[in-house]
């Protein structure tokens, strides 16, 4: 099969899989049962739409309700004199809890959404029309939309609407900030954005999330990891100082920063804590910024420094990783009220704050503007395609720059890109999507600032044993810079592990070789 043919079967697939979710499955679809679970009659929802077995089913406290819907007046009159509140007292109410039935609402003003809808009116429709015929994170795109909340009864049915707007949305950011692109931990994100907002808000409320320099999530997702890395580097001078007899008992077990941070940082603690914690976490990451990142980690060890003590390696993971948040012992009001004393103290020690973005965290291209050479190549399964499809018109595709910096917070730099996103550790620094590879891991990984310096364009695809965390992983073929024409000079035995373990990326990447037959 020469170039040309492969660029046609890749165009072909990403046509395929645009019109499922544009149009729907046909009659003559199959979807296999695992990827449209069939909703329990055991089964029920609890009030933010989780599917949950009724016997595990948490009541909710009718105390709380009802001081949550006395609230709901109260910013209600927020909401309609939104410009004449005090920042004092909005602080005060968002601290407090905003009710569920208004979250929308309030995010929307807290990301300044209707600003953007109304700056950037027809844009994100022109994104996806873009992205329908150009993104080369389609397919990947697809695979993660199908695994993403899908216990959550929005994203329960296959290519049903909210998977639309779930797959639009990725789709046409990956084509409106070509310096990221589509990278996995984007889906998460995006789907708690659509439970909320509208598909048009969410898709604004992301690009901020991103670009403004109050959250500047631009720097998690780019090549390198920057910013998790400044913010690892951040948590373990707290921890040295302010919590030193865990941070000595968590090195003793071998539990590096990186082991149990990746989704604290990387996703605003998603599926770590409660569901209903997260969304109050979430509440004042929108109105402080990203220092609560690194406040609310500390928090959370702080609180549960004593149950940690007495775990050992395996069992500190578990803990951190799936006990918070199927067993947390502390209601979201006292964990939010020692959250604020956590930020209190950090700030009298001069640790509220991971310190000044690094250039490299910074935007590199301006946003929305699209020209088809930008895009990345994505190699498919067999390598060297080069070919690009013809453009819908020659014509780059220009928001108003002065829009797009004023309105996201864009800085133009010369930075350079260091290394590839969490989806594609091994390589060449270019971004690379499912196309490159022959095999997928729906496992978790972890990044530490070790995992990430192996440069060497000569080095060897390597794999390690499993450890725990976060972000789903690409099993490349072969390297981007090694000849496949060598493979059958050589036979690697590789060890295998669990499917269901989620392994780790260490320096040497994302394999542990056995044995090497010449």
């Amino acid at each position: 099969m020469n170039e040309d043919e492969i660029a046609d079967k890749v165009y072909e697939e990403r046509e395929r899989i645009v019109d499922l979710y544009r149009n729907g499955p046909g009659d003559g679809t199959i979807i296999d049962p695992v990827d449209d679970p069939t909703f329990d009659d055991y089964h029920k929802l609890d009030r933010f739409g989780f599917i949950c077995d009724e016997s595990k089913l948490k009541k909710e406290d009718p105390q709380e309700i009802k001081i949550e819907r006395s609230r709901e007046q109260k910013w209600v009159k927020m909401i309609n004199n939104w410009d004449r509140m005090s920042s004092e007292k909005l602080k005060r109410r968002v601290y407090k809890g905003i009710p569920n039935s208004l979250r929308g609402k309030v995010w929307a003003k807290l990301l300044h959404v209707d600003q953007l809808t109304d700056d950037q009116k027809n844009k994100y429709k022109h994104m996806c029309e873009l992205a329908w015929e150009h993104s080369p994170d389609v397919r990947q795109i697809d695979l993660d939309v199908n695994r993403t909340y899908r216990e959550h009864i929005n994203f329960r049915k296959r290519y049903d609407l909210k998977q639309q707007e779930l797959f639009n949305i990725l789709s046409a950011y990956s084509i409106y900030n070509l310096d990221i692109g589509y990278t996995q931990g984007m889906s998460q994100i995006a789907a708690l954005l659509l439970m909320y907002l509208s598909e048009d808000e969410a898709f604004w409320a992301l690009s901020t999330l991103i670009s403004d320099s109050k959250y500047n999530m631009h720097g998690f997702f780019i090549p390198g990891f920057p910013k998790l890395i400044r913010f690892q580097h951040h948590h373990d001078t707290v921890m040295e100082k302010l919590l030193p007899k865990l941070k000595r008992h968590l090195d003793r077990n071998g539990v590096e920063t990186g082991l149990y941070t990746l989704k604290w940082f990387f996703q605003c603690f998603l599926d770590r804590i409660p569901f209903k914690l997260t969304l109050r976490v979430w509440d004042i990451f929108l109105l402080e910024g990203d220092k609560i990142l690194s406040a609310m980690a500390y928090c959370l060890l702080k609180l549960h420094r004593t149950q940690l003590y007495a775990l050992g390696m395996d069992d500190i993971l578990n803990f951190l990783q799936v006990k918070l948040e199927q067993n947390y012992q502390h209601t979201a009001d006292y964990t939010i009220e020692k959250l604020q004393d956590c930020l209190a103290e950090l700030k009298k020690n001069k640790l509220d704050n991971a310190g000044p973005p690094s250039q490299n965290e910074q935007l590199l291209r301006e946003l929305g503007i699209f020209n088809p050479n930008d895009i990345p190549v994505r190699k498919p399964q067999t390598n060297g395609v080069d070919k690009m499809r013809k453009p819908l018109n020659n014509d780059q595709v220009n928001s108003s720059p002065e829009q797009d910096s004023q309105c996201q917070g864009s800085i133009a730099t010369n930075g350079k890109n260091s290394m590839d996103d969490v989806s594609s550790i091994v390589g060449d620094g270019s971004r690379r999507s499912l196309l490159d590879t022959s095999v997928t891991s729906a496992a978790t990984t972890t990044v530490s600032p070790q995992s990430i310096q192996n440069d060497d364009d000569e080095s060897d695809v390597t794999c390690v044993s499993p450890q725990p965390d976060v972000l789903r992983i690409y099993v490349p073929y072969d390297t981007p810079t090694k000849k496949s024409s060598s493979l059958p000079n050589k036979i690697t035995t590789i060890q295998v592990m669990d499917e269901m373990a989620t392994p780790t990326v260490e320096t040497d990447g994302m394999f542990k070789v056995v044995s090497t037959i010449n």
